[in-house]
């Protein structure tokens, strides 16, 4: 009986200790694999708020982003455009090239207000191509929305897949929120796409109401925050290049590879506005943002 005691109290001493080194060991994996994708310069976006007396409409394409664009930076100084993601800025998939920045390169800004987030993208883009009927299948964006702002597997998410047609015209229809009830995307309301041919880039403006991500009380408020992955696809005119040919935005494994939120970025709503001298000093268009990096 004693000996059973002491082989007890031995024994369980011993597989507590096998226990925590077991779990200290697989948080160290979980930390070490989680690091080789998490940017160690741009995981966290700190969005600006909408100072009193900018209205910001969709579809305008306002001066005033270029200074939010130029604003907001990583830990290291540099704006957000052309964010790495497992040390690629941009991902060929099926056959896919890249030739450089001027091929294809995605740049974002985030501003936002109590009822809304706006969000505007500016894509260097050498060639549009979207033959294909699917939103996501050329050149298009894709966007996930993790409202929880807990990254973690398994979470619910707001998908959206919009673009511009073939002839860089219309905005293809479907722009949808793929969770159920979820309402669509209205042109000249809460999206614009813009093709710019001569400086080859594309301009996007979307405004997604707190509403519609279920925010509770319908409201955003300094401090909120939420996951978001940023895919924009990539094809090009030619043999074989087009459709999806490859991709580049933020944590776009978000989104491709399967639809997993514990990949997104995090947004931080702050109550930092634009300041009055850098609106004052634009000197950029959005054409030569890739200029400013």
């Amino acid at each position: 009986m004693d000996n059973n005691v002491k082989q007890r109290q031995i024994w369980v001493p011993r597989m507590g200790k096998i226990l925590t080194a077991t779990i200290a060991f697989t948080l160290l994996v979980s930390i070490t694999a989680d690091a080789q994708w998490r940017s160690k310069t741009h995981d966290v976006y700190n969005a600006l708020a909408i100072p009193p007396g900018v209205d910001i409409q969709v579809g305008d394409f306002s001066e005033y982003w270029e200074g939010v664009f130029e604003t907001v930076k990583g830990t290291d100084g540099t704006i957000f455009c052309g964010v790495e993601y497992s040390g690629n800025v941009f991902e060929t998939h099926n056959g896919g090239k890249w030739e450089g920045p001027d091929d294809h390169q995605t740049c974002f800004a985030i501003l936002w207000e109590p009822e809304a987030i706006y969000l505007s993208i500016a894509v260097d883009d050498d060639e549009h191509e979207h033959a294909a009927a699917a939103a996501w299948n050329g050149d298009g964006a894709q966007l996930a929305f993790e409202m929880s702002g807990k990254r973690s597997a398994g979470l619910q998410m707001f998908l959206y897949n919009v673009g511009l047609d073939d002839k860089a015209k219309d905005i293809l229809p479907g722009a949808l929120n793929e969770n159920p009830g979820g309402a669509g995307l209205v042109p000249g309301e809460d999206i614009a796409i813009v093709r710019n041919e001569d400086e080859k880039e594309t301009y996007y403006e979307l405004k997604f109401t707190a509403e519609e991500l279920q925010v509770k009380g319908k409201k955003f408020s300094e401090g909120f925050k939420f996951g978001l992955g940023i895919c924009v696809n990539d094809g090009d005119k030619g043999a074989g290049q087009e459709g999806q040919k490859g991709w580049s935005g933020w944590y776009t494994h978000s989104i491709v590879f399967g639809k997993n939120s514990e990949n997104t970025g995090l947004v931080v709503l702050t109550n930092e506005v634009l300041a009055v001298e850098a609106a004052d000093k634009l000197a950029t268009t959005w054409g030569q943002l890739k200029s400013v990096r």
